[in-house]
């Protein structure tokens, strides 16, 4: 989908993912595997939608996967040099205010096409199970009603951006931003996941999917309405009597 769509002067946001497995992680080997030569497009930006350091430094910082797109496509990189998470929000507008962050998040804002990954809210989501997400905030997103995230921020069922402290000390493109962009890309599959595809694209965040049948098939039926069951001391209203 990303090959097919680029043109010369195009600006590609990305994502990225901190387990090398989900499929965001692995954009770059899938463009090379398509053979895409540096000279097919001209004038390609690529740029990271999102903080990537990780708070322990012995893990791998993702934002390798960003440049790594860049690399396949022969296209310029523009990379968050940040964490995704902070400890205060005055940290946040710091960083904002550097010149380099700056014009990465600048240039995100005017991005033909985001492409990034969909996570769920529950101890196997990436976030968490690596250390960008603590418990405490795993379990405040829960009772907020978070479903699901996009760049390290959440939202709920209908699509909208969950807030509060964490959002607020997040390194990130806002989820508004990503609505407005021409064509926004969720890369993300399995049974875990649909209730924040479905979120995702009833709320506009997302309006193309990459995924698996199984996942596709399961947001094409919908969510299962709850069975009814019959109380004979409460007839059915929408039962009639011959």
């Amino acid at each position: 989908m990303l090959a097919r769509r680029l043109e010369p002067g195009a600006i590609v946001g990305l994502g990225w993912s901190s387990n090398p497995a989900e499929w965001i992680a692995r954009t770059a080997e899938v463009l090379r595997t398509a053979r895409r030569a540096a000279g097919d497009v001209l004038d390609v930006t690529v740029v990271q939608l999102a903080g990537a350091a990780p708070s322990d430094p012995a893990r791998e910082n993702p934002m390798r996967t960003v440049a790594a797109v860049a690399d396949a496509l022969g296209a310029r990189e523009i990379l968050v040099s940040g964490p995704l998470y902070v400890d205060n929000p005055a940290t946040v507008a710091g960083l904002r205010a550097d010149r380099g962050i700056g014009t990465a998040l600048d240039t995100a804002a005017r991005a033909d096409i985001c492409m990034f990954g969909v996570g769920h809210v529950t101890e196997t989501t990436p976030l968490y199970a690596n250390g960008y997400l603590d418990e405490p905030n795993l379990r405040l997103l829960q009772r907020q009603g978070a479903v699901g995230d996009a760049v390290g921020r959440f939202f709920d069922a209908s699509g909208r951006p969950v807030g509060g402290d964490l959002a607020e000390r997040t390194l990130s493109v806002e989820l508004e931003v990503i609505r407005s962009r021409p064509l926004r890309v969720a890369a993300a599959a399995g049974p875990e996941r649909v209730a924040a595809l479905r979120a995702a694209l009833s709320g506009g965040l997302a309006n193309a999917v990459v995924t698996d049948t199984p996942t596709a098939q399961a947001l094409v039926e919908g969510p299962r309405p709850e069975p009814v069951h019959p109380d004979p001391s409460h007839p059915d209203p929408r039962r009639t009597t011959p």
